[in-house]
Protein backbone atom coordinates (compact mmCIF):
# COMPACT_ATOMS: atom_id res chain seq x y z
CA UNK A 1 0.00 0.00 0.00
CA UNK A 2 1.76 3.55 -1.36
CA UNK A 3 2.47 5.99 1.51
CA UNK A 4 2.32 9.63 0.47
CA UNK A 5 5.30 11.50 1.78
CA UNK A 6 6.57 15.50 0.90
CA UNK A 7 9.36 17.41 1.49
CA UNK A 8 8.44 20.08 4.06
CA UNK A 9 7.96 23.38 2.27
CA UNK A 10 7.18 26.72 3.66
CA UNK A 11 3.27 27.57 3.18
CA UNK A 12 2.85 29.32 -0.30
CA UNK A 13 2.60 33.04 -0.30
CA UNK A 14 -0.71 33.43 -0.96
CA UNK A 15 -1.55 31.26 2.28
CA UNK A 16 1.17 33.37 4.50
CA UNK A 17 -0.77 36.55 5.32
CA UNK A 18 -3.34 34.23 6.80
CA UNK A 19 -0.60 32.61 9.43
CA UNK A 20 1.40 35.46 10.41
CA UNK A 21 1.07 33.45 14.03
CA UNK A 22 2.10 30.84 13.68
CA UNK A 23 5.17 29.24 11.02
CA UNK A 24 3.30 26.32 9.17
CA UNK A 25 4.64 23.90 6.50
CA UNK A 26 3.32 22.01 3.74
CA UNK A 27 3.38 17.90 4.49
CA UNK A 28 1.05 17.04 1.21
CA UNK A 29 0.52 19.21 -1.69
CA UNK A 30 -2.69 19.74 -3.17
CA UNK A 31 -1.60 17.43 -6.34
CA UNK A 32 -0.51 14.82 -3.47
CA UNK A 33 -3.43 14.88 -2.02
CA UNK A 34 -5.16 14.25 -5.23
CA UNK A 35 -2.68 11.62 -6.59
CA UNK A 36 -3.56 9.80 -2.81
CA UNK A 37 -7.00 9.63 -3.06
CA UNK A 38 -7.32 8.67 -6.37
CA UNK A 39 -5.36 5.46 -5.30
CA UNK A 40 -7.42 5.03 -2.26
CA UNK A 41 -10.35 5.38 -4.22
CA UNK A 42 -9.35 2.46 -6.66
CA UNK A 43 -8.42 0.38 -3.40
CA UNK A 44 -12.07 0.72 -2.04
CA UNK A 45 -14.17 0.12 -5.05
CA UNK A 46 -13.51 -3.41 -5.81
CA UNK A 47 -14.00 -3.79 -1.34
CA UNK A 48 -17.65 -2.35 -1.71
CA UNK A 49 -18.82 -3.28 -4.68
CA UNK A 50 -21.92 -5.21 -4.60
CA UNK A 51 -22.59 -3.48 -0.82
CA UNK A 52 -26.22 -1.85 0.49
CA UNK A 53 -23.05 1.52 1.29
CA UNK A 54 -23.77 4.08 3.50
CA UNK A 55 -20.29 6.59 3.83
CA UNK A 56 -20.35 8.34 6.92
CA UNK A 57 -17.94 11.28 7.49
CA UNK A 58 -17.13 12.39 11.53
CA UNK A 59 -18.33 15.87 11.21
CA UNK A 60 -16.53 18.31 10.80
CA UNK A 61 -12.96 17.48 9.75
CA UNK A 62 -14.11 14.54 7.74
CA UNK A 63 -16.64 16.82 5.26
CA UNK A 64 -13.52 17.89 2.89
CA UNK A 65 -11.99 14.24 2.90
CA UNK A 66 -15.55 12.99 2.19
CA UNK A 67 -16.33 15.48 -0.48
CA UNK A 68 -13.50 14.68 -2.14
CA UNK A 69 -13.52 10.99 -1.96
CA UNK A 70 -16.85 10.11 -2.83
CA UNK A 71 -17.35 11.68 -5.82
CA UNK A 72 -14.42 8.45 -6.59
CA UNK A 73 -17.17 5.87 -5.68
CA UNK A 74 -19.59 3.82 -7.26
CA UNK A 75 -22.78 5.65 -7.76
CA UNK A 76 -26.17 4.53 -5.97
CA UNK A 77 -24.12 5.71 -1.96
CA UNK A 78 -25.98 6.84 0.81
CA UNK A 79 -24.65 9.66 2.69
CA UNK A 80 -25.39 10.16 6.45
CA UNK A 81 -23.46 11.75 9.22
CA UNK A 82 -22.52 11.45 12.84
CA UNK A 83 -21.24 14.15 14.92
CA UNK A 84 -18.27 13.50 18.02
CA UNK A 85 -16.69 15.92 20.26
CA UNK A 86 -13.35 15.41 21.85
CA UNK A 87 -11.03 18.45 20.86
CA UNK A 88 -12.68 21.95 21.68
CA UNK A 89 -9.89 24.25 21.15
CA UNK A 90 -7.24 22.15 21.92
CA UNK A 91 -4.44 20.38 20.42
CA UNK A 92 -5.22 17.29 22.18
CA UNK A 93 -8.87 15.57 23.11
CA UNK A 94 -9.23 16.74 26.28
CA UNK A 95 -12.91 14.97 26.54
CA UNK A 96 -14.18 11.32 26.69
CA UNK A 97 -16.08 11.25 23.38
CA UNK A 98 -19.89 11.48 23.18
CA UNK A 99 -22.03 10.87 20.03
CA UNK A 100 -24.01 14.50 19.62
CA UNK A 101 -25.24 14.01 15.89
CA UNK A 102 -26.36 11.05 14.92
CA UNK A 103 -27.70 9.16 11.64
CA UNK A 104 -30.77 8.01 10.62
CA UNK A 105 -30.71 4.61 11.78
CA UNK A 106 -32.77 2.90 8.48
CA UNK A 107 -29.13 4.75 6.59
CA UNK A 108 -27.53 2.29 9.03
CA UNK A 109 -28.82 -0.80 10.28
CA UNK A 110 -28.34 -3.84 8.14
CA UNK A 111 -26.03 -1.91 5.43
CA UNK A 112 -22.03 -1.71 5.36
CA UNK A 113 -20.63 1.98 6.64
CA UNK A 114 -17.89 3.45 5.30
CA UNK A 115 -16.62 5.66 8.13
CA UNK A 116 -15.01 8.21 6.98
CA UNK A 117 -12.44 10.87 9.14
CA UNK A 118 -9.76 13.52 8.89
CA UNK A 119 -7.23 11.82 11.12
CA UNK A 120 -7.26 8.63 13.42
CA UNK A 121 -4.54 9.65 16.30
CA UNK A 122 -5.79 8.07 19.67
CA UNK A 123 -8.48 6.57 18.29
CA UNK A 124 -11.15 7.54 20.33
CA UNK A 125 -13.38 9.23 18.50
CA UNK A 126 -13.25 6.38 15.60
CA UNK A 127 -13.38 3.51 18.11
CA UNK A 128 -17.08 5.14 19.89
CA UNK A 129 -18.14 5.89 16.15
CA UNK A 130 -17.66 2.44 15.15
CA UNK A 131 -19.22 0.92 18.24
CA UNK A 132 -22.17 3.23 17.82
CA UNK A 133 -22.95 2.18 14.75
CA UNK A 134 -22.67 -1.38 14.97
CA UNK A 135 -23.96 -1.50 18.71
CA UNK A 136 -26.92 1.06 18.36
CA UNK A 137 -27.63 1.19 14.54
CA UNK A 138 -27.16 -2.16 13.62
CA UNK A 139 -24.54 -1.60 11.13
CA UNK A 140 -23.85 -5.24 9.64
CA UNK A 141 -19.83 -4.14 8.71
CA UNK A 142 -17.79 -0.66 9.38
CA UNK A 143 -14.76 0.15 7.33
CA UNK A 144 -13.03 3.07 9.25
CA UNK A 145 -11.20 4.75 6.66
CA UNK A 146 -9.20 7.82 7.10
CA UNK A 147 -7.34 10.49 5.48
CA UNK A 148 -3.68 10.58 8.31
CA UNK A 149 -3.17 7.61 10.27
CA UNK A 150 -0.89 8.50 13.21
CA UNK A 151 -0.84 5.74 15.51
CA UNK A 152 2.15 7.38 17.48
CA UNK A 153 -1.23 8.69 19.55
CA UNK A 154 -2.99 5.70 19.94
CA UNK A 155 -4.63 4.96 23.26
CA UNK A 156 -7.44 2.44 22.39
CA UNK A 157 -6.77 -0.29 20.03
CA UNK A 158 -7.77 0.14 16.93
CA UNK A 159 -6.94 0.05 13.07
CA UNK A 160 -7.82 2.33 9.72
CA UNK A 161 -8.70 -0.17 7.20
CA UNK A 162 -6.74 2.46 4.84
CA UNK A 163 -5.91 5.71 4.66
CA UNK A 164 -3.89 8.39 1.90
CA UNK A 165 -1.10 8.81 4.50
CA UNK A 166 0.52 6.78 7.19
CA UNK A 167 2.25 9.36 9.36
CA UNK A 168 4.84 8.54 12.29
CA UNK A 169 5.94 11.80 13.18
CA UNK A 170 3.51 13.29 16.11
CA UNK A 171 2.90 16.47 14.55
CA UNK A 172 -0.04 18.57 14.77
CA UNK A 173 -1.41 18.81 11.66
CA UNK A 174 -4.24 21.45 9.85
CA UNK A 175 -5.80 21.43 6.30
CA UNK A 176 -8.03 19.65 4.31
CA UNK A 177 -10.71 19.44 7.21
CA UNK A 178 -7.78 19.44 10.20
CA UNK A 179 -8.19 22.83 12.41
CA UNK A 180 -6.60 24.57 15.09
CA UNK A 181 -9.66 25.54 17.43
CA UNK A 182 -11.94 25.61 14.12
CA UNK A 183 -9.77 27.34 11.83
CA UNK A 184 -7.12 26.60 8.65
CA UNK A 185 -10.31 23.47 7.45
CA UNK A 186 -10.23 25.02 4.06
CA UNK A 187 -6.37 24.90 3.68
CA UNK A 188 -6.09 22.69 -0.34
CA UNK A 189 -3.14 21.72 1.23
CA UNK A 190 -2.30 19.63 4.85
CA UNK A 191 0.34 21.42 6.64
CA UNK A 192 2.12 21.10 10.19
CA UNK A 193 2.63 23.20 12.80
CA UNK A 194 6.42 23.81 14.10
CA UNK A 195 6.03 21.97 17.36
CA UNK A 196 8.14 25.01 19.06
CA UNK A 197 5.11 27.15 17.95
CA UNK A 198 2.07 25.18 19.54
CA UNK A 199 -0.18 27.35 21.95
Amino acid sequence: MPLFWASRRLVSNRYNSWMTEHERRVLLSREEIEAGLADLADRLRPRLEGSELTVIPIMGGAMIFAADLIRQLPPGLILDFLRIQTYGDATSPQIEPEVEWRPNPANVKGRTVLLLDDILDTGRTMQEARRFLIEECGATEVLCVVLVDKPARRAVEITADDRVLHLEEDLFLVGCGLDWAGKYRNLPELCFIEQSDKA
